[in-house]
């Protein structure tokens, strides 16, 4: 991983000079890097060569990022990780430049490799974060049905998850049972991550996220446990959760009482117990592969994505 981090420098380092500096920012800004500790982990239940694995998980990297600033673009988010982001420091026009030549440069990598199967892991993986996107777009402020809901963060966050463990596997020479057990692993994982986000938006530390608490929630993005406290709730409930959805940049005050009135409901305890519920098929998925360290660290991970601070 720290040569992966050597590598993302060299990248920014070739974005055209206005996209330089933002580009550099945007992909050193910390970050779990968990998509490329998952391609790793999961290749090296194989015997992976080191040259295709530094790249392909420098290009998982750099998509994500890419996608970050995108978001960041659609949202007009202020910030990310605690820091500006790349539309509020740089502009629209700059940030959307960055993010597209972060795409380019990940599908650059990955074409070196020269593995179709790698080219089409991420190629679906993107379009359904694009999808995924426009679909969380469409659907915000409400109403929004759990399917619904479910579908879209398959798309625009289990996607790369699975994308990465699938081409992990893929650079490990392991089998198609192994891989299709990974991607399972890697799907789950996602979903079980993205709900763990919703509950954060409205509990978690302001200082410890990427977002201020309730920024989902004033955005008017209706999560999983928004989604629960809307059905489950009584009419003051429901009353004070629809009052933010339905008002752009709502007043503290009002988003306050939204977040309140979704906690005085069960909906926090429902979206973690669905979560719980995809960490154990995430790692059931893992049975089919080779004990050993690797192994044990991804079902670590899995363990650990519910009830994180960050």
């Amino acid at each position: 991983m720290a040569r992966v981090e050597d590598l993302l420098v060299e990248v920014a380092g070739r974005a055209p000079e206005r996209l330089v500096t933002p580009a550099l920012e945007a992909l050193t800004a910390g970050g779990k890097r968990l998509r490329p500790i998952l391609l790793v982990l999961s290749a090296r239940m194989g015997e992976p060569e080191e040259r295709p694995l530094l790249t392909v998980a420098t290009a998982v990297e750099i998509l994500h990022t890419a996608t970050l600033i995108h978001d960041d673009v659609v949202d007009k988010a202020r910030s990310r990780r605690g820091q500006p982001t790349t539309v509020a420091t740089y502009g629209r026009e700059i940030a959307v430049a960055t993010g597209d030549y972060l795409f380019a440069e990940s599908f650059h990598g990955l074409a070196e490799i020269g593995d179709p199967r790698l080219v089409r892991a991420f190629s679906e993986a993107a379009m359904g974060l694009a999808a995924g996107e426009l679909e969380q777009f469409r659907s915000s402020r409400g109403p929004v049905e759990v399917g619904a809901y479910l579908e879209h963060i398959r798309m625009k966050t289990a996607g790369l998850f699975r994308a990465s463990c699938v081409a992990g596997g893929t650079l490990g020479g392991l089998s198609l049972v192994q891989i299709d057990a990974l991607a399972t692993y890697g799907q789950a994982l996602g979903l079980a991550f993205q709900m763990s986000d919703d509950v954060m938006d409205l509990v978690g530390k302001p200082g410890l996220m990427g977002k201020g608490v309730g920024a989902d929630l004033a955005e008017g993005t209706v999560t999983l446990p928004v989604i629960f406290a809307l059905k489950e709730g009584d009419a003051a409930t429901v009353g004070a959760v629809r009052r933010v959805l339905e008002t752009p940049d709502p007043p503290p005050a009002l988003l306050e009482a939204g977040i309140e009135a979704v906690l005085a409901t069960d909906a926090i305890n429902k979206t973690e117990a669905w979560a719980f519920g995809e960490v154990d098929a995430a790692i059931e998925g893992l049975e089919l592969l080779p004990d050993g360290a690797e192994r044990a660290i991804l079902e670590a991970i899995a363990s650990e994505v519910v009830g994180r601070d960050a």
